[in-house]
């Protein structure tokens, strides 16, 4: 499985994020012709099929195949550091396993960009945008391995889920995009599927016959799940600034900002004993698993950054339901976290629904950015043939005043 190379110059495919690639350098040929008369995308029916689609070219499908690959790897090795997290907090308060994970992470970053040669601070116009990235990521990251500590594995996954819905509302009122009825009703749809993974005790106490002995354990249930939400949330934060940021900016230096404002911000949750800081036993359960969550997190990010640049972005969508489907696995393997029938039922509700949007939503972007290379070409084309216009005159005009002279 080929990795792709930090100096590659253009991605087979764009990342799937907000930001849109577009290659500006298409020269006029007949493929300039065929897009100004309009055939690409101007069936604007949805076609399934479209997502599972690899390239027909072999040398670019076996880039595809290995970027899905890395990606898959990636959701395994990330869903690994929540079994970690989880195996973890039986013994360690989660502030402390976040602020393992942040040191173990922080040295990598660095070695990372002396490997790739890049400036570890970023490039100078975009340092704050990385700096609020990295605090929204931190405190996503602290919330959901606050919640990882007290729902079961599936539970905090699903809802950790939600994070598209959030980033197409926030885009919505901060980026003013777009947000279609449909939107509306997939977001309706997942909210319904929390309440059916949350099970409310005011809603569900007479159906599901599920009763909490002490109304502490009720409310610490109640609290992981809003720490999950809020995870979500600033995980979309976090995506959002992507806008800003751009794709310029190399992963390593993310990991560096990230690894030392995570450390940061969880230190003086030690330090103040607002959770109580245990002193890891020098063997491979303890010490050894609080290193492998950040070299596995490590790992994971790069892999994903990887896999992105180079696998198609119809497949990348599905394959993200992969992370939901690792932590059923781990949960039940593990864990011996045997979901209920609602969980299933809103796990499959949020999954369904959040995939649903960002299909429908990259369906529209690419809509539009076909509409845009076919207007570019209509009027490059034009111009072209303007240009040759004007050269036939010149070249009629000097004939004739030659044919004038001779005469």
């Amino acid at each position: 499985m080929a990795i792709p190379k930090e100096d590659d110059a253009t991605p087979v495919h764009p990342i799937p994020s907000s930001v849109i690639i577009m290659n500006e350098s298409t020269p006029l040929i007949s493929h300039d012709q065929y897009l100004a008369s309009g055939p690409l995308h101007t069936d604007t029916r949805f076609h399934l099929s479209s997502c599972i689609t690899l390239s027909s070219d072999e040398e670019i499908k076996e880039k595809e195949i290995s970027g899905l690959s890395l990606i898959l790897l990636s959701s395994l090795l990330l869903t690994g550091v929540y079994v970690f997290v989880k195996s973890l907090s039986t013994t360690f308060p989660s502030a402390e396993i976040v602020f393992a994970r942040s040191l173990t992470q922080l040295p990598l970053g660095l070695l990372g960009c002396l490997i790739f040669k890049v400036n570890p601070l970023g490039k100078k116009g975009v340092r704050k945008w990385i700096f609020f990235r990295a605090v929204a990521s931190a405190v996503a990251l602290s919330l959901l391995f606050y919640s990882l500590s007290k729902l079961p594995l599936i539970d905090a996954t699903v809802i950790f889920f939600l994070g598209p819905i959030f980033k197409v509302m926030i885009a919505s009122i901060i980026l003013n995009e777009s947000f279609s009825v449909l939107d509306g009703f997939y977001s309706i749809c997942c909210f319904l599927g929390l309440v059916w993974i949350s099970k409310p005790s005011f809603l569900f106490n007479q159906i599901t016959f599920i009763r909490f002995d002490e109304q502490e354990e009720e409310y610490q249930k109640s609290f992981a799940i809003a720490c999950a939400l809020a995870a979500s949330l600033m995980s979309a934060m976090a995506y959002i600034t992507v806008k800003k940021v751009g794709q310029g900016t190399h992963v390593m230096v993310h990991v560096v900002y990230f690894g030392l404002v995570a450390s940061l911000l969880n230190l003086p949750i030690l330090v103040l004993q607002l959770q109580e800081f245990v002193v890891p036993k020098y063997d491979w359960h303890e010490l050894g698993s609080l290193l492998m969550t950040g070299v596995l997190a490590f790992l994971g990010q790069y892999f994903l950054n990887q896999g992105l640049k180079i696998a198609p972005v119809g497949p990348v969508t599905l394959l993200r339901t992969s992370d939901v489907i690792f932590a059923f696995i781990f949960g039940v393997a593990f864990f011996k976290e045997i979901p209920e029938f609602y969980t299933v039922v809103g796990s499959l509700l949020v999954v369904g629904m959040t995939t649903a949007m960002s299909i429908h939503r990259w369906h529209r972007q690419e809509l539009r950015t076909a509409a845009i290379k076919r207007r570019r070409s209509k009027d490059k084309l034009a111009r072209h043939q303007q240009a040759q216009q004007q050269q036939h005159q010149a070249q009629h005009q000097q004939q004739a005043q030659q044919e004038h002279q001779a005469y």
